[in-house]
């Protein structure tokens, strides 16, 4: 299982680097940009990619819509240097944690607070298609709307 895991790690890994490689080459003048009305912003779509790992880990351990509302207000980045900062200490938190855990625990399962129930390995595979996902959004509105990014999204 401990292989299993770690693969899901590096998929985590180029995920995030691409999301780095993409804010590097963003300005916070980028960031105020709102590409589709009615949808996120560039600033709300990397704030809350940069929030994914620790959400979701919040999630998993199956914290409440009222802790989680109160988790994105009291830590939603605002700057391009607050985003990098949190998505790799949260990703960075998040390796950490599921390093530790047994076979036993991995396959323990935890309910969020809408009632979706997934073994902790599950939880960690939805936050990889969680980060993916927003990532593929964010690359999408940088190219039509900004600017092609210069990154390799898949190795």
């Amino acid at each position: 299982m401990r292989q299993l895991v770690d693969t899901v790690f590096h998929q985590l890994d180029i995920a995030i680097r691409s999301v780095h490689h993409m804010m590097d080459q963003l300005s916070e003048e980028d960031l105020a940009k709102q590409p589709i009305p009615d949808k996120r912003s560039n600033q709300e779509m990397l704030s809350h990619l940069a929030l994914i790992c620790k959400a979701d880990w919040l999630i998993m351990n199956e914290a409440t819509q009222v802790q989680m509302d109160e988790f994105y207000r009291l830590h939603t980045p605002n700057t391009l240097e607050e985003m990098k900062q949190a998505l790799t200490a949260h990703h960075a938190a998040l390796i950490q944690a599921f390093s530790g855990f047994t076979l036993e625990q991995l396959l323990e399962t935890k309910t969020s607070y809408w009632g979706v129930t997934y073994t902790r390995y599950e939880w960690l595979l939805e936050v990889l298609c969680h980060v993916v996902h927003h990532r593929g959004q964010l690359y999408t509105l940088l190219c039509e709307h900004v600017k092609t990014p210069k990154v390799v999204l898949f190795e």
